[in-house]
């Protein structure tokens, strides 16, 4: 049979859709009318009326930035012949967002009707009236959502439909969200998957169509797909991510910055893509790289796009919030800000606990609290909220102390204006912070403070003003808190055990003539503790521990006069009355840990510390269970007490590197006998960093720098502690230049110097430390360090750089080689080399 002839004029009536569409001069894609600028708007009100009001961040529905005038106002702009009535205007000049009207009857038909397929629920949209939280069932089954993704898609439609007066151009955009969504469900599998990677193919060619580019460079890319026409670039760049999921994950990073501009990308596929890629991190493990990547993409959409143009999921926001470092967290909330993306109270909260935790940004954590107590609805006083309120308050163990307007009483001072009623909790975290500062009168005028407001002070509170007096070592406030907690019968192991180490660091702040760190009133304080000890814990378990009867030290006439500095504070215990033997508390493994620390600071030789190792190692093995418990509750703080210890001798040093080897084997031999470890835990970054400023103090640098490699080959991460001892080390022995490398790679990993880092600096001599300075000072040099492993290895570099330098100096003229130093060091010195300086 032939084909029968259709004519062109019935082709195009037949295609023509069922409604007839209303003319409109609007755009198609939302996203062309925020970038485009030709059209301007016809109402006749002031340019300052006819801006729009920056959108708070607590709203989680807005509107699109191109507001179309009313019908009536069209109609009235073809009249332009007729004369124009001036009458009152019935705007007020504000851009309010638009609401739909609730339909009680056309919710309640849409509930009961249940679609089955694309086209009834693209019926039902329609028909919805702009109340699409009412197909929300229906995105959830159509699509394959969650309960989140669907509530997500529900916003996407009303910022995609909202304000669109034409319902064939509402049809369109529908059709386009139906044909990126159809793949959500496929796409979030593919990027769960664990054969899901962006890692560069080196098979992967790619294929010469359109929707599969072939990896290149981005700005080849980018010629090409500019080639295309506009609308040719709208239809393809949802297929191209699809595609590019599908085919070759790896080229979806270079493909989505070279081709991403918002006129033609729809916002809602761009947000998805950023949800796909973080659910791919989710089963990925210690790979900061892929990490790194999508951090660096989502910064990239961020910052490319026009105001309320994206709107992410504030989970995605809360899983970036906690793997980014706190200086990339505030960039990510301004950028936030500045593209007036929604985020919720919860949200907000999240970015404000986050801050609030260090010095630097106590300042923008108060602004984000502030902000949110304006908020209509916002409870400052919430759980959650007075939680972030508290950790504003309270200073971090190993941060540097605030500014003056992060200082506690600034930051206290705001919270009472934002409606902050101050609680136990916060009133403690506030006497702690004065207490950090030195400041230990304050504290003790809030403390009451606390009990006129009737608040009962608890252990904590009590733990606080003793740990404020151990800071700065204040006698009166020391015995003010002793006082306080004998009278109120409140004494606990942990005030206990703050008293203990008051003893030990009142007798440790005592300067030496010699450079030793062995004190001959180290016995007298030890002898102290053990009273102390005495009066409130059973002996039994620290008996256990000692090679020799402690009763020696408790029999009458046994103590002798106290030495100068601590003859105060005997006089201050000995007056504390002994608990009878039913009331003894049991110590815990910080107490019999504190007692064994101050212990070893008695023995002057090597021979008893390892008589003492051989003691509780062999309890260890024969599962005492005081031994036991310590090693479980504290994990290696008892082999670092030893391993600190023998490093202190150099007749032991070889013996604190075999504990370290004797850690490791044995915590690797008890991994694959019993799946974990209990008894024989691996190394921490504590325990390399006591090794490594053991070998300091003995002057073995290439000691150091090898420790550094093997924990980082074990997986274990150095921290600002152990960084610190590799640049004293490196600085004492003259490596001026590989410290500066030191430094410049922690300033590029984002890892802050503290005290000590200045302290190792200052401590130098003068030319080392104009040297530095003038090392410091020069342009940097566009250096690639690598991750930490590379660079660890590149110091161990050194020694075989410095053989190279001495054999070519040896072969030198001496007229050379002096020119040769001059120019290493930078600095005029007399003829001779740099080692007679020293």
């Amino acid at each position: 049979m032939s084909t029968p002839f259709v004519c062109r004029q019935c082709i195009a009536r037949l295609t023509r859709p069922q409604i007839e569409p209303l003319k409109s001069k609007h755009f198609r894609f939302y996203t062309q009318a925020v970038l485009t600028s030709e059209l301007q708007p016809t109402w006749g009100f002031p340019e300052e009326q006819r801006r729009e009001p920056s959108v708070e961040h607590g709203v989680t529905r807005h509107l699109e930035p191109q507001i179309h005038p009313p019908y009536s106002l069209q109609a009235s702009q073809n009249a332009r012949d007729e004369p124009i009535v001036e009458r009152k205007p019935q705007w007020d000049g504000r851009l309010k967002k638009f609401t739909p009207r609730r339909r009680p009857d056309v919710a309640t038909e849409a509930h009961e009707s249940r679609v089955t397929n694309s086209r009834e629920l693209k019926r039902k949209i329609l028909r919805c009236l702009g109340d699409y939280g009412i197909v929300r069932e229906d995105l959830m089954r159509i699509y394959g959502l969650s309960r989140q993704e669907a509530r997500h898609a529900v916003n996407q439609l009303e910022r995609s439909l909202w304000g669109r007066h034409s319902k064939v151009e509402a049809a369109e955009r529908l059709d386009l969200f139906h044909a990126w969504k159809k793949h959500f469900n496929e796409l979030l599998h593919m990027a769960q998957s664990s054969h899901f990677t962006t890692e560069p193919d080196a098979d992967s060619t790619g294929t010469d169509d359109e929707t599969h580019p072939r990896t290149q460079d981005l700005a080849t890319v980018r010629d090409v797909w500019l080639r295309l026409s506009q609308e040719r670039r709208e239809a393809l760049w949802p297929q191209v991510i699809v595609s590019a999921f599908r085919s070759n994950p790896s080229t979806l990073f270079s493909l989505v910055q070279a081709t991403f501009q918002a006129s033609w990308c729809p916002n809602y596929a761009v947000e998805d893509l950023v949800y796909f890629l973080f659910r791919t991190l989710d089963n990925i493990q210690n790979n900061e790289g892929r990490r790194q990547q999508v951090i660096e993409l989502m910064f990239f959409l961020l910052k490319n796009s026009p105001p309320r143009y994206l709107v992410l999921e504030q989970m995605t926001i809360y899983k970036a919030i906690s793997w980014l470092p706190t200086s990339r967290v505030v960039e990510l909330y301004e950028t936030l800000k500045k593209i007036e993306s929604p985020l919720n109270t919860n949200t907000m909260l999240q970015f404000a606990s986050r801050l609030a935790r260090e010095s630097k940004y106590k300042v923008q954590a108060a602004d984000i609290i502030h902000s949110l107590s304006k908020m209509p609805g916002f409870d400052i006083n919430s759980p959650a909220a007075a939680s972030v309120c508290t950790t504003l308050l309270t200073l971090g163990e190993e941060g540097g102390l605030p500014d003056d307007h992060a200082a506690p009483d600034e930051l206290f001072k705001m919270l009472l204006d934002a409606g902050f009623r101050p609680n136990l909790l916060s009133l403690t975290a506030l006497m702690r912070n004065f207490c950090v500062r030195g400041r230990v009168e304050i504290a003790w005028s809030i403390f009451n403070l606390l009990l006129e407001r009737g608040n009962e002070p608890d252990g904590y509170v009590f733990s606080t003003l003793l740990n404020g007096s151990k800071r700065s070592l204040d006698m009166e406030s020391f015995q003010r808190s002793v006082d306080l907690i004998e009278s109120r019968k409140g004494w606990s192991p942990r005030l206990v055990n703050d008293v203990l180490d008051f003893i030990y660091q009142e007798n440790e702040s005592q300067a030496v003539s010699r450079r030793r760190q062995r004190k001959s009133t180290s016995a007298k304080a030890w002898r102290m503790m053990v009273q102390v000890y005495a009066k409130f814990f059973d002996l039994a378990p620290l008996q256990k521990l000692t090679l020799f009867p402690l009763e020696n030290l408790l029999a009458p006439g046994s103590s002798k006069e106290a030495p100068a500095h601590l003859r105060q504070l005997s006089q201050i215990l000995g007056a504390l009355p002994s608990r009878p033997d039913a009331l003894l508390m049991k110590p815990d493994s910080i107490t019999l840990g504190l007692m064994l620390i101050a212990h070893f600071r008695t023995m002057n030789r090597p021979n008893r510390l390892q008589a003492y190792y051989r003691h509780i190692m062999k309890l260890l093995y024969q599962g005492d269970r005081t031994v036991v418990s310590l090693v479980k509750d504290k994990g290696t703080w008892i082999h670092d007490i030893f391993i600190q210890n023998f490093m202190q001798f150099r007749q032991t040093l070889e013996s604190g590197i075999q504990i370290v080897q004797n850690m490791h084997d044995k915590a690797k031999q008890e991994k694959k006998e019993r799946g974990e470890n209990i008894l024989h835990p691996p190394p921490s970054v504590h325990t390399y960093t006591i090794l490594m400023n053991g070998l300091r103090n003995h002057r073995h640098t290439r000691g150091v720098i090898t420790a550094l490699n093997t924990m980082i080959k074990e997986g274990i991460k150095p921290n600002i502690v152990t960084w610190n001892t590799v640049i004293g080390a490196l600085s004492r022995e003259d490596y001026l230049e590989d410290t500066v490398r030191v430094m410049r790679y922690l300033e590029q990993i984002g890892l802050e110097s503290n005290d000590r880092t200045v302290r190792e600096v200052t401590r130098l001599s003068k030319y080392r430390k104009k040297r530095i300075a003038s090392l410091l000072k020069s342009p940097k040099k566009p250096v690639y360090f690598g991750d930490q492993r590379s660079f660890a290895e590149s110091l161990l570099n050194i020694w075989e750089r410095r053989e190279k330098d001495e054999q070519n100096l040896d072969r030198m003229p001496m007229r050379t080689a002096r020119r040769k130093l001059k120019e290493d060091s930078g600095i005029e010195t007399p003829n001779t080399t740099s080692t007679d300086r020293f």
